[in-house]
C-alpha cells in the first residue's frame, strides 16, 4: 500500500490583497521546522509543495521566495528524501478593484513554474483551493508535471477570493488515480494527459455533516447529491479512531500553519495509524508514479481509495 502525504506550503496574505504585506509572510514555515524537530527520524517522507505564483512576487519580488527563504531547510529535506513540488493559486491583481482575485487563465502560470523550477524538478502539483480545470491540466502536462494530487471526488466546493467566487468542480471524478482526458479534466480517456491525477483519499460523512454540506450546496442553488458522503480530513485533523481502508493508493494533505502544538501531536498519531494498515510504505510523489508506471493505465479497476 502506498501512502502520499503532500503539505502545501502556503504563507499567510490578507484575504482581500491590496498592498504587500509588513511581515514576513512566510513565517508559518517555521511549523515545519518544529515538525521536523519533533519527529526527527521518524518523519515519514512528504511531497512539500511549494507556492509560487503572482501573489507570491507581489509580495516578495520574486515567485520563488517560498524556497530561497528557507533554503537549508528544503536542502536538508531533500537529503533525508523528501520530494518537492509546486502549489499555486489562481490569483490575479485586478486593477478595476484594486486588488487580487480569481483568475481561471493566469498569463504569469509558466514564469511561476519556471521560476521555481530553476531551483529544483518540480514533478509533482497541488493546487489551490483543490481547483482543477482542463485548461490548467493541459499547462501542467506541458510544463512536465507527472502527478498532481488535487482531485476531490464527488465535491463541489466555493471558496473567497478576494472579491471572487471560486469554483471548485470534482462530482465527475473517479475515486481511483487516472489520467485525466484531454477534453474533460474530470475523467479518464484514450486521449488522456500523461500527467497522474492521484485523487485525496476520503473518510466517511456523519449524517449531520451531509445535511450541513447538502445545505451549503443549496445555498448555492447546487442540488447536486453527489459526494455528500465523504469528506477531506488533513493530516493535522483529528481522525476517527478506528477506521477501515480500501485500496492501494491514500493520499493525504496539510498547510504549514496548522502545525501548532495541537496540530504536531494529531499529526503524529494519524501518521501512527498509517503506519498501522498492512503493507504500508510512505512514497513521494514521484517514487508513486514510477510504482505505476509500466502498469495497466486503467486504474477504474481498482478498489476505491476511500477510508
Amino acid at each position: 500500500m502506498k501512502i502520499l502525504i503532500g503539505c502545501d506550503v502556503d504563507p499567510i496574505l490578507p484575504a482581500l490583497l491590496k498592498r504587500p504585506p509588513d511581515m514576513d509572510i512566510w513565517k508559518p514555515l517555521d511549523g515545519i521546522q518544529r515538525l521536523v524537530a519533533v519527529m526527527g527520524d521518524v518523519l515519514p517522507v512528504i511531497t512539500w509543495l511549494i507556492r509560487s505564483d503572482e501573489s507570491i512576487r507581489f509580495c516578495t519580488q520574486t515567485y520563488a521566495s517560498g524556497f530561497t527563504s528557507r533554503q537549508r531547510l528544503w536542502e536538508t529535506l531533500r537529503a533525508r528524501g523528501h520530494e518537492l513540488g509546486w502549489h499555486m493559486h489562481h490569483l490575479s491583481f485586478c486593477r478595476s478593484h484594486g486588488s487580487f482575485g480569481f483568475d481561471p487563465e493566469p498569463t504569469w502560470l509558466s514564469a511561476a513554474h519556471d521560476s521555481l523550477a530553476d531551483h529544483f524538478p518540480i514533478r509533482a502539483t497541488r493546487v489551490g483551493w483543490d481547483y482543477g480545470s482542463t485548461s490548467l491540466f493541459e499547462s501542467l502536462d506541458r510544463f512536465g508535471i507527472r502527478i498532481d494530487f488535487s482531485a476531490l471526488p464527488g465535491n463541489i466546493a466555493w471558496h473567497r477570493a478576494g472579491r471572487d467566487t471560486v469554483v471548485v468542480d470534482w462530482r465527475r471524478c473517479p475515486v481511483n488515480p487516472y489520467h485525466p482526458d484531454r477534453c474533460d479534466y474530470q475523467k479518464a480517456g484514450a486521449h488522456a494527459f500523461r500527467m497522474l491525477e492521484v485523487p485525496i483519499t476520503q473518510f466517511a460523512n456523519s449524517l449531520p455533516g451531509m445535511t450541513k454540506r447538502f445545505i451549503r450546496r443549496v445555498g448555492h442553488l447546487c442540488f447536486s447529491m453527489s459526494g455528500l458522503g465523504r469528506k477531506i480530513l488533513k493530516m493535522t485533523d483529528p481522525w476517527p479512531q478506528f477506521f477501515s481502508q480500501q485500496g492501494s493508493i491514500l493520499a493525504f494533505y496539510f498547510h504549514p500553519e496548522e502545525l501548532t502544538e495541537t496540530g504536531i501531536r494529531r499529526f503524529l498519531r494519524n501518521v501512527e495509524y498509517l503506519r498501522q494498515l498492512p503493507g504500508a510504505e510512505f512514497v513521494t510523489a514521484r517514487q508513486l508514479v514510477e510504482s505505476v508506471e509500466g502498469q495497466d493505465g486503467d486504474f477504474a479497476r481498482c478498489k476505491p481509495s476511500c477510508i
